[in-house]
């Protein structure tokens, strides 16, 4: 399978066909037939307005999780926070995408605090209440719990893991056919989880993306230099860092 924005939009176009209603975590239990679409932005925001903007043009609206303490973002910069609000004008959920392993978490209850904390925090910047949170890279201790929150909806629950037909493109693979899945018609309740880092308007090899970002950012941070240090290009120019 061609992980490229035209696929993505085949996926869409024959989910609206075999009639599913694109639903959120909040109200997927009001259609007989539905689907939730959710995506884990683990390296870049741009990728996710990219795909958030082909959403949109589809009428399809869906959840994309962020994460606070990550090496490849920042949430708090001002570039990243305008993306985030122009995914959300687009109509889309932004949700936590908590990873564990920033913190020392022995505990449910540990998990619970710090989530918590990090929804708060994500909710003031957002100036938007944050109501449903995904686990990074999951352990043993959250997958073995069906862990609750008075006010966060937990996309890790039974409800969305038992109760409907769950496919991932972790790692750019398609455990299983997702077009296959939709057109079987055996599913009734779909969760399906992407990761728009990896789709782009060409088809590409997974090193050919993961290279591609890599050289990318090294131009990012010279250009973020060259914003904040004076005369940079009389010390360093940009095409001796572009490979």
């Amino acid at each position: 399978m061609e992980f490229t924005n035209k696929y993505y939009i085949h996926l869409l176009r024959v989910l609206n066909e075999k009639g599913y209603e694109f639903c959120s975590y909040h109200n997927n239990d009001e259609n007989e037939k539905s689907v939730i679409l959710r995506h884990d932005v683990d390296f870049t925001i741009e990728k996710a307005l990219d795909m958030a903007i082909i959403e949109n043009k589809m009428g399809v609206k869906s959840t994309y999780f962020v994460l606070l303490s990550t090496d490849f973002y920042n949430i708090f910069s001002k570039k990243s926070f305008e993306l985030l609000e122009k995914i959300m004008l687009l109509g889309h959920e932004i949700g936590l995408h908590f990873d564990e392993k920033r913190y020392d978490i022995n505990t449910v209850d540990d998990i619970k605090k710090y989530i918590e904390s990090e929804a708060s925090i994500l909710s003031k910047l957002l100036h938007k209440q944050i109501q449903v949170i995904s686990m990074h890279r999951p352990s043993k201790l959250v997958l073995e719990n069906d862990i609750k929150f008075d006010k966060l909806v937990n996309s890790y629950s039974s409800n969305f893991f038992k109760n409907m037909k769950y496919v991932s493109d972790s790692r750019m693979n398609w455990r299983e056919n997702p077009i296959e899945l939709i057109e079987s018609g055996n599913y009734q309740k779909l969760h399906i989880l992407t990761h728009p880092f990896w789709y782009s308007s060409e088809n590409e090899t997974m090193e050919y993306k993961l290279l591609n970002f890599l050289n990318k950012a090294n131009i990012d941070k010279y250009d973020f230099m060259n914003d904040n240090f004076r005369d940079l290009t009389s010390v360093i120019s940009k095409d001796e860092i572009i490979r």
